[in-house]
Order: C-alpha cells, then sequence, then structure tokens
C-alpha cells in the first residue's frame, strides 16, 4: 500500500513537471489562477452618466469572471489619442485597447499589432447590426468589435421651446437663421455645440454637411485625388458653418466650451437646438425629464441651397475594444472574454440602460423612449462619411482648427478647403496610394 501511495506521488509529480516543460498554462478559472490583462480604456471619468454604466460593465464582468485581474489606464479625448500613438511607436501596446474601426486609429490598426477577431467571431456575424460588421482591414480584418452604430449628427430639438417662440421647427437653413433673433431675445441659445477640443465642429456637423453639399462619390474622389477640397461643393459646406457663426446661431463662446457643456444648456432648456452625435442620448436617457423626453426630437439639420443628398447625417460603425496581436493562451482567451462581454449580449443589455443603441441585436421593448427615437432615427436616415474616418488621423490636426478659425472669421470658407487641400495633396496616404 504505501509503495502504490509512492507510485502515485510520482505519477503526478512527472505529470506536473511535463506540463511545466512543455510550457502549457492553465486558461481563465483554471486551478484558482489569476489572469491579470492590461487595458488601455477610453473613458471620460468626469460624466457621471458614463462613469455610472462603466462601472456597472466593471462589477458585473468582475463577478462573471473572478479569475481575470484588470489594469486599467484611462484617457479621452485628444490625450487618448496622442498616447495610443505613441504606446503603438514604442511596440508597447497593452492587451486590450480601444479603437476607431477607421483612420482615426487607423495608425494602429494598420501597425500589424492589433489582432484580427474575425476567427473569434465566427458564427457570431448575423448577431450584429450588418453595417457593424464592415470589414476594417485590407483584407477584411475586424481590428475591433463595435459597440454600437453611430450617427455623428443629430440635431436634437426642444419642441416645447420652440412652441413657447411661436416657432417650428425649420425645414430650410433660411428659415432657421430667422429664427435667431427671437431666440436670443428671449434669452436663449438657438444651437448650442461644444468645439474646445475641435472634432465636434468636424465629426457632428462639418461632416453631415459635406455629405450634403458633396456625397460619397464626391468623397471617394476627394481621397485619391481626382475631386479636391477646394472644389466649390466642399467649400459651400464650410460656408454654412460660417453664414451659422456670422448670425450668432452657436453658442457663446463655441470654441472655448469643454464638451458637455452644449449638453447641459439643452437640458436645462437654455437651448432651442443641439448638434451633437447620436451618442448623446445615452445622457439625455438619464438627464431628462420624462416630460422632455415626450418633446425633444431628433431631428437633421434643414435643407441647405444646393445640396445634393437632403435630410442626410454622417454615420460610421462604432469604436469598440481590440487586442494585442501578440496575445496566446489564457491571456488571449481573457482579452476576447473582455471584447465579447463589452460588445455582446451582456454589455449590450447594460448599455442600453444607460441609453446606448448596441450593435448587437437586442430587444428595445423595455427600452428608454429616447433609445427607441435614436433607433427610428438611424433607420430612416441616409448618412455619408465621417471625415476623421477616411481621411488621416494627423490631417485632423490640420483641419480642425481650421474649422474654429472659420467659426472667429479669421478664414474663409475657401480658405479652409484651400488650407487642408495643400496638406492632404502633400500628406495624406490616400492621395499617396494613387
Amino acid at each position: 500500500m504505501k509503495k502504490l501511495g509512492l507510485i502515485i506521488v510520482a505519477a503526478l509529480l512527472l505529470l506536473s513537471l511535463t506540463n511545466v516543460f512543455a510550457g502549457t498554462q492553465p486558461g481563465p478559472g483554471q486551478q484558482g489562477q489569476k489572469v491579470k490583462m492590461k487595458m488601455y480604456a477610453y473613458q471620460d471619468l468626469s460624466d457621471p452618466v458614463t462613469s455610472a454604466n462603466w462601472d456597472k460593465l466593471l462589477a458585473a464582468f468582475k463577478t462573471a469572471n473572478p479569475d481575470i485581474e484588470l489594469e486599467i489606464e484611462y484617457g479621452f479625448n485628444e490625450p487618448y489619442h496622442t498616447k495610443l500613438q505613441a504606446m503603438t511607436q514604442a511596440g508597447q501596446l497593452p492587451d486590450v485597447v480601444f479603437l476607431w474601426p477607421d483612420k482615426r486609429t487607423g495608425e494602429v490598426t494598420g501597425s500589424g499589432m492589433i489582432k484580427d477577431l474575425k476567427p473569434f467571431l465566427k458564427g457570431k456575424e448575423g448577431e450584429f447590426a450588418p453595417f457593424a460588421m464592415t470589414a476594417q482591414g485590407p483584407k477584411g480584418e475586424i481590428y475591433e468589435l463595435p459597440e454600437q452604430v453611430t450617427a455623428t449628427h443629430v440635431m436634437y430639438t426642444n419642441n416645447k421651446l420652440l412652441k413657447d417662440l411661436g416657432l417650428k421647427m425649420p425645414k430650410t437653413m433660411a428659415e432657421l437663421i430667422a429664427q435667431g433673433e427671437k431666440i436670443r431675445a428671449a434669452g436663449l441659445i438657438p444651437i448650442a455645440m461644444d468645439n474646445k477640443d475641435a472634432w465636434e465642429m468636424q465629426s457632428c456637423f462639418a461632416s453631415a454637411l459635406v455629405e450634403r453639399m458633396c456625397g460619397k462619390d464626391w468623397f471617394k474622389k476627394a481621397i485619391v485625388g481626382t475631386a479636391k477640397f477646394t472644389d466649390k461643393e466642399f467649400v459651400a459646406a464650410m460656408q454654412v458653418i460660417k453664414d451659422l457663426a456670422d448670425a450668432k446661431m452657436f453658442s457663446p463662446g463655441i470654441n472655448q466650451a469643454a464638451y458637455g457643456t452644449a449638453l447641459t444648456d439643452f437640458v436645462n432648456e437654455k437651448a432651442v437646438y443641439l448638434i451633437d452625435g447620436g451618442w448623446r442620448v445615452n445622457n439625455l436617457v438619464t438627464e431628462l425629464s420624462a416630460e422632455q423626453k415626450e418633446y425633444v426630437s431628433l431631428e437633421v439639420f434643414p435643407a441647405i441651397p444646393g445640396e445634393k443628398n437632403p435630410g442626410s447625417t454622417a454615420a460610421v460603425a462604432g469604436t469598440g475594444y481590440g487586442m494585442n496581436a501578440k496575445l496566446t493562451g489564457a491571456t488571449e482567451q481573457a482579452a476576447w472574454k473582455w471584447i465579447w462581454f463589452y460588445s455582446g449580449p451582456e454589455g449590450s443589455k447594460i448599455r442600453a440602460t444607460f441609453g446606448a443603441l448596441p450593435a448587437y441585436k437586442i430587444d428595445l421593448g423595455d427600452a428608454d423612449i429616447m433609445l427607441k427615437k435614436l433607433n427610428t432615427f438611424l433607420g430612416k436616415t441616409p448618412a455619408g462619411y465621417v471625415i476623421d474616418s477616411v481621411m488621416d488621423s494627423e490631417g485632423m490636426g490640420v483641419f480642425n482648427p481650421l474649422l474654429q478659425e472659420l467659426i472667429m472669421g479669421n478664414k474663409t470658407a475657401a480658405q479652409v478647403g484651400m488650407e487642408y487641400e495643400t496638406w492632404v495633396a502633400a500628406n495624406d496616404s490616400g492621395r499617396k496610394k494613387k
């Protein structure tokens, strides 16, 4: 009996040593071993709504995966992108990073340092909105799993304020500008917008204007240089911004207003219109009262003279998390668990309660009315390109400040087109491929 016990012990020891020298690792949850995973998260920690959403997501993930330990670093707005690019150039990407499906993080996804998620998604593609599964790489790669489909331009409208002022939703830009004097006389802001970080005007308004005036076919030509940003259609789109600024339609001090200022003004009914992205519904779900939700509608900017595509917006497949291409074994499994949790059924249900419209198909039966309004808006509104999704991100460092100068009256619409075209012609990767 003693010999038998020694034989069993020896056999177990040999098996253990075999596993060690074979390099096998227990996966998440095996043998109680923790898997540490480093994450670079895109979060505005000062925003109570997104913070509450994030906290709930993290708590649910940790409960479901007690064997995965997350080491999270946070970033937001341009500082996030600056550091992400620096990490990429230094070859020091964390295990999981937040990415865009297009050129906004194109330097990162095009570096070969991000893993293609298509093998993990096999058989699950039909569980997402079709637009969300748009290829993100030259060979159909999916580098990040979209959390939602994003309209970057929505003109949120307070119809009660309009009625109180004896006004109606304008059908044309001229009618909108004509409302300005009466709205300002009542001590209100006609169109609430922030633009301190400079991306807001480009993403939430200029992109939709370019779709209206130019269209996708023109944009495809502009990317390769057979159309130019000095063309009259593009200049006309920029002129809309100049005309609105000259007519004092935007928030006072728009270029100094931090992102979120305009939202506060709109929620507190200090502004009749708010131009922002569809993602702002996340905030409106919790910040608007039940009564306000009944009379706030989601519209697009009214008709513009000479437009080619009336009633359109700009949209992209949503952002989401991707993983470092070097990951293998237990860490790779842990990374995929987070990515699938965040954008798959569990995370989507949580985010929907905070006003997000997920790319993952879920039942909206008991969803907030604002989420249903966004779903209707996306279903009926045609969309074009977002400028920073198809043009190199470095060029936004030129174009976005030009829009600020345009608003201040320091540049004309033609100068904006000319100076951006000069940069694109010399630097943008789309032109270099020509």
